[in-house]
């Protein structure tokens, strides 16, 4: 059977075809929307904001909704009644939250979701970090001459966990370092045994936390060493007692001697 070529104007007509639709494709993909989300690290507390950037918006639905899914704004209109989250911008190109007094149960995945013919959504992180505060100081084992005493050095609070050491002068003691999770917060303790002499009473150990939320910075609780010693008793003690020892004899009376007078007949 012959082959029989199509006319002049159809090879045209595709020719054509073949030339436009891969240009309409690239602009099509030139003008595709997207959206890009920042994470966001911020103090327990403070005040965090969580930013949405948009791409070749044209008007789409934007919604941002908290990490358990709920919807805090559906297009610049507040969804979720926490007047804690504000909306402070909405431009074609940016869209911006912010949440004051921040704690750590608001931590996670914060959905910026641009509703197209296909679905865009990114995910900023939220994270909360939790400073430490001043250490506490616990006593667990009374300073006895000869003997030795325990410290436990206290931080209930940090996220990440702080760094505790004990410190006199200027060295390091080593110690026990021991962590309890409640939650997402962390407890800190180190705890040291030290032998403690006559001469360490009113020495002064210092245990200090460090924090990456410090900047650099360390917070410090000094304590002050009260040893007990067994009393001495001073050798003037013994030179009072024969004193009055001597003073006691020598108080006493006298002893009258009478000579005997011979007996007459």
């Amino acid at each position: 059977m012959k082959k029989v070529d199509p006319p002049s104007s159809l090879r045209l007509q595709n020719s054509v075809s073949e030339r436009i639709v891969p240009k309409l494709e690239a602009q099509r993909s030139a003008r595709v929307q997207a959206v890009e989300a920042e994470n966001v690290t911020v103090l327990e507390g403070g005040t965090a904001q969580i930013s949405c950037r948009l791409q070749n918006y044209d008007g789409s639905i934007v919604v941002i909704q908290n990490p358990r899914r709920q919807t805090l704004f559906f297009n610049g209109t507040r969804a979720l009644k926490d007047d804690r989250f504000q909306m402070v911008l909405f431009t074609p190109r940016l869209v911006r939250i912010t949440l004051t007094n921040v704690c750590v149960s608001d931590e996670g995945g914060y959905f910026c979701q641009l509703y197209t013919d296909d679905t865009h959504h990114l995910v900023a992180t939220l994270s909360v970090v939790v400073p430490p505060e001043i250490p506490t100081v616990e006593v667990k084992t009374e300073a006895v001459e000869g003997g030795e005493v325990e410290l436990t050095c206290l931080s209930p609070r940090s996220k990440p966990p702080a760094t505790l050491r004990w410190v006199r002068d200027q060295r390091e003691i080593p110690g026990v370092i021991s962590q309890q999770e409640n939650g997402k917060i962390v407890s800190v303790s180190n705890t040291i045994r030290i032998p403690v002499e006559r001469k360490d009473n009113g020495a002064t150990l210092s245990c200090e936390v460090s924090h990456l939320s410090l900047v650099g910075q360390k917070r410090v609780r000094h304590y002050s060493l009260d040893v007990h010693c067994e009393p001495t008793m001073p050798s003037r003690f013994h030179g009072y007692h024969h004193v009055r020892l001597i003073n006691v004899i020598s108080s006493q009376k006298p002893h009258l001697f009478k000579p005997s007078v011979p007996h007459k007949p």
